[in-house]
């Protein structure tokens, strides 16, 4: 007994693990990680070091090749698409790995720490850095706007840290930053008359408050056990405490204050740029996402923690969400899947209309078990369900239905030659065990050349083959395990139909004769 005879005799078994396969399938497609495209490898980076007051001859031969003779001993680096820049007082260094490398996370992190060591053994005192910028890649999942003319940009401030911190709490969520953040100071105004009046030197003054404004042990209690370090209370909280600060004194030996000589104001640094949403003055948060997730569920979490922030916001501040790619994602995604699935009600209604019903009835009802299994085998794959993926199921819709077409066709010739049902059920499949599987792996093989493609390009449509290549196996064992038997428990029943309308259409032709 053959697998296929063992299948058509065990039905109950067979229908079963069919159906849960069916149920895995159709979980699949509703849990599976969503994108709007496929994610594609950045091997880009770059490495940044400045060498203030040099000259760019000084930079090259002190920085620049010192940098790229210790790039260049990794095998990671791809040597023939490296290049460096040198100007006065700064080199920058575009590396670009090699596509063995699928993890560059990893070596750039591990450069990192090797440059912290080049600097201290093999470049010269005052560079700094090397810094090393690898986020090319990132893509923002959401970027969230708190804006509002009332509010100050401390407020703004206090809010988006608000909502950044409730953000972070999610697992799904990667890099979470503020944008537009204005950095405070404390304005202290004078004049050459004042200070000459006093007698004060002005970096006397400088030096006297980044002095008492650092935080440093300033001595040490040790006992026999023990050892514990004094901190004296230096730090400034207030513009009080700033201007209260002893800067020197005065011609009777009276302390002179800070706020004596100079009058203190809070205000904000000059700004490198200035964020405004709808005329508005706004700071961003950005938002990230981990790899692997669902994006449109990730969306849902983030919009669920802004409501829970929105009841501690003031109404003057207005939450907007400027960017959504959950959003974006969860439309097209969602348009895809509507074609997907109205092409296989258009592949469904052709077969019916163009095949004998036996065979369309057959062939209709493998489609939805291919298709389930497709989305199983997808997601045990890791395949993500986005553009690229889903345009291959459409692709090879067409081609999924092709297998049970034959298996259902060679089922009814061989009921015409006299097999009795039994026989023909099992032989119509295990009789063309060879030639279909032929077909199968010959139409996979002309999408293979595919997976040989390298760089982005390779990687954005890698996805497509092997898509096409699950779909087709798929096709193929629901075609040799399912078709025989909708044909041995399907025929008939659809038999005795045709024969009954067949009989009510003649008694009515008779009728109308006389």
């Amino acid at each position: 007994m053959n697998f296929i005879e063992a299948a058509l005799k065990y039905k109950h078994l067979t229908l079963s693990v069919l159906l849960m396969l069916f149920a895995i399938g159709v979980n699949s497609l509703l849990e599976m990680p969503r994108r709007e495209d496929p994610k594609v490898t950045i091997r880009q980076g770059l490495v940044i070091a400045l060498f203030p007051g040099a000259k760019p001859v000084q930079v090259e031969n002190q920085v620049t090749k010192k940098l790229e003779q210790y790039l260049f001993q990794y095998e990671e680096v791809d040597k023939t698409k490296t290049y460096s820049t040198t100007k006065d007082g700064i080199a920058v260094i575009n590396v670009e790995l090699t596509e063995k490398v699928k993890q560059p996370d990893i070596f750039w992190n591990k450069l990192r720490h090797q440059l912290l060591i080049s600097k201290e053994v093999d470049l010269p005192k005052g560079v700094q850095g090397p810094i090393v910028d690898s986020d090319f890649g990132d893509t923002e999942a959401m970027v969230i706007a708190l804006e509002s003319n009332d509010a100050t940009y401390e407020q703004l401030k206090v809010y988006t840290q608000k909502m950044e911190a409730s953000i972070r709490t999610l697992p799904e969520a990667s890099k979470v930053k503020r944008i537009g953040e204005q950095q405070e100071e404390i304005v202290v105004s004078s004049s050459s008359e004042k200070l000459s009046r006093y007698r004060i030197n002005l970096w006397q003054v400088v030096n006297l408050l980044q002095s008492q404004n650092s935080i440093n042990a300033t001595g040490k209690v040790k006992n026999e056990n023990t050892e514990t370090s004094l901190y004296t209370s230096g730090h400034y909280h207030t513009e009080n405490d700033l201007a209260n600060q002893i800067i020197g004194t005065s011609s009777t030996g009276a302390g002179m204050k800070l706020g004596d000589i100079a009058s203190l104001q809070r205000d904000y640094a000059e700004p490198e740029s200035i964020i405004t949403v709808n005329g508005n003055k706004a700071m961003l948060l950005s938002i990230q996402m981990h790899e692997g997730n669902n994006i449109v569920d990730f969306g849902k979490k983030v919009d669920a923690k802004i409501k829970d922030v929105q009841k501690l916001i003031p109404s003057s501040i207005k939450v907007t969400t400027l960017v959504s790619q959950p959003t974006l994602v969860d439309k097209n995604i969602s348009h895809f899947i509507k074609e997907f699935f109205l092409a296989i009600v258009s592949v469904i209604i052709v077969v019916i209309l163009l095949l004998p019903f036996r065979i369309a009835s057959v062939a209709a009802m493998a489609i939805p078990v291919t298709v389930a299994l497709t989305f199983a085998l997808m997601n045990t794959f890791g395949i993500e369900l986005h553009q690229v993926s889903l345009a291959a199921l459409i692709l090879v819709l067409g081609m999924v239905v092709d297998d049970a077409i034959v298996i259902a066709d060679n089922y009814v010739e061989l009921l015409d030659e006299g097999v009795n049902r039994w026989d023909a059920a099992w032989r119509s499949a295990y009789d063309l065990i060879i030639p279909v599987l032929t077909a199968t792996i010959t139409i996979i093989a002309s999408f293979m050349p595919m997976v040989l493609l390298r760089g982005s390009t390779g990687e954005f449509i890698y996805t497509l083959p092997i898509t096409v290549a699950i779909a087709l196996i798929a096709s193929y064992f629901v075609a040799l395990v399912l078709t025989p038997l909708l044909c041995y428990t399907l025929s008939k029943k659809v038999c005795i139909v045709i024969v009954q309308q067949v009989t009510k259409v003649a008694r009515r032709k008779k009728r109308n004769q006389y």
